[in-house]
């Protein structure tokens, strides 16, 4: 499996019907196919509703290596732990990052991002 996220802000939903269906011809022919891990956001409206300043400082706190609790992350950035609780729990909803018991960690080791900024009405 692919170690990258790919973050995609005002994609359209086709791509993601495209990529799945492929994805399903491909299994139905007997090959081996990788989960893809694709996190997409309607617009940039939805994308800044997940994203924060504090929930990235919470990504490149977790690059340097996974945490042995919220309570520890919470330390490290020197926040209160519920706000820490509260962004580990939107970060791990889109996919972003896991827990595994009380640890936290980086749901990947690499991201990349697309922005598609044409209007709704002229994307293909």
């Amino acid at each position: 499996m692919s170690d990258e996220v790919t973050v995609v802000i005002g994609g359209p939903v086709e791509d993601m019907r495209a990529r799945f269906l492929s994805a399903v011809r491909r299994a139905e022919a007997g090959e081996a196919v990788e989960p893809e891990r694709v996190v997409t956001f309607e617009n940039w409206t939805t994308f800044l509703k997940t994203f924060s300043t504090a929930r990235i400082a919470v990504l490149e706190a977790l690059a340097a290596g996974p945490a042995d609790s919220i309570t520890a992350l919470a330390g490290s950035l020197g926040r209160n732990y519920r706000r820490v609780h509260d962004d580990v729990a939107a970060l791990e909803k889109v996919g972003l990052l896991k827990r595994t018991g009380t640890r936290v960690m980086l749901a990947a080791e690499g991201a990349c991002a697309h922005l598609d900024l044409r209007p709704a009405q002229a994307r293909p």
